[in-house]
């Protein structure tokens, strides 16, 4: 079973033989594919750092605005704006992670469920 013919199965919704799916993910995950996962999985924890890392830089910024802007409405109006996107893109950053997780977790649920004993 080739993984082009899968995916262009899976790209035109077909259904496609229960057979031919778990001879897929018995058959054609070697320690290539283990590993890749592996990867899949440091990349999402590095991507969730990288939006903490934004959004607490954004949160600072916007901190540092409200704070030495005395007399200067604009920029107390700027430093909100940007503690409340700062929040917002450590809200994102964390809910996406989670689905990211939650997308994995299915993905190697499923291939011990197809592994044979």
């Amino acid at each position: 079973m080739n993984i082009f013919f899968y995916k262009s199965l899976s790209k035109r919704k077909e259904y496609i033989d229960r057979e031919v799916y778990e001879n897929f993910f018995v058959n054609q995950l070697i320690l290539r594919d283990y590993l890749a996962i592996e990867r899949t999985i440091l990349t999402n924890e590095s991507t969730f750092l990288s939006y903490v890392r934004t959004g607490l830089t954004i949160i600072v910024v916007g901190v540092t605005l409200f704070t030495l802007s005395e007399n200067f409405l604009v920029l107390r109006y700027t430093g909100v704006m940007l503690v409340i996107f700062g929040l917002l893109t450590l809200i994102y950053g964390t809910t996406r992670t989670i689905q990211m997780d939650n997308q994995m977790k299915k993905f190697l649920k499923k291939r011990e469920e197809l592994a044979p004993e």
